[in-house]
């Protein structure tokens, strides 16, 4: 069961929010004005028990209605909009150009996958049995990604998870990687007779994107299931 973001079950009506406000919500300027780009003219309010209230703004088309987020989701959701603001400045916003931006190897990637793959097994202090590119194996990588964050997972091991992901989603679609040329910029991707083109780096970029949990293993299937030719058996 996917986990909640929200501590409300159903989003706080315009009367709901009066009243938290009212009981004494202490504003916070400070967040609302870090927010100001990803969730356009939202309000933050401060409650008991170390959580966060998100009033949205008139843009939204919820004007006036909330949520409530526990205080370490509530700093996942500042970090993304501080990501997604320096993103979107550096106009990489896409996976593709996300992941060229900070690949080091761009497109030899695919001819050192193999070496990728032992490396990150080195750095997880895991062997070949643990990492054994099975569905299973990601949520040992999700969890380490999750305990060194995905800052500093995106600036050292952005290449390292589009091999492992890849080769696991290779493994899955009985596939092989190749580099699509006919785009501003190449990147690898995978081919398998019965999907169209499988791209690991989609899923390692939503991953690490996103301010939800990191959960390769729910990214990898999702991929999968999505690319899969209608009417193939």
């Amino acid at each position: 069961m996917a986990r909640r973001r929200t501590l409300n079950e159903r989003r706080l009506t315009r009367r709901q929010v009066g009243e938290l406000i009212a009981s004494g919500a202490q504003p916070r300027p400070d967040l609302t004005a870090a927010l100001a780009e990803a969730v356009l003219q939202s309000r933050v309010y401060e409650l008991p028990g170390d959580r966060f209230m998100l009033v949205f703004g008139e843009t939204s088309g919820l004007s006036g209605k909330g949520d409530i987020y526990a205080a370490d989701v509530f700093h996942r959701l500042m970090r993304w909009s501080a990501k997604v603001d320096e993103d979107a400045r550096h106009g990489r916003q896409g996976s593709t150009s996300h992941w060229a931006y900070h690949s080091q190897l761009k497109d030899r990637l695919i001819s050192n996958v193999d070496t990728l793959v032992v490396e990150l097994r080195a750095k997880m202090a895991r062997t070949p049995g643990d990492l054994d590119l099975t569905y299973e194996s990601l949520d040992l990588v999700s969890e380490y990604v999750e305990g060194i964050g995905m800052e500093r997972a995106q600036q050292e091991l952005y290449d390292h998870l589009i091999a492992y992901v890849g080769e696991v989603l290779r493994s899955r679609i009985d596939g092989r990687w190749d580099i699509r040329m006919d785009d501003r910029q190449r990147y690898p991707y995978l081919v398998g007779a019965k999907y169209d083109p499988v791209m690991p780096i989609n899923v390692v970029w939503q991953e690490l994107s996103g301010y939800a949990p990191v959960n390769f293993r729910s990214g990898a299937a999702n991929e999968v299931r999505r690319k899969r030719k209608p009417g193939v058996k």
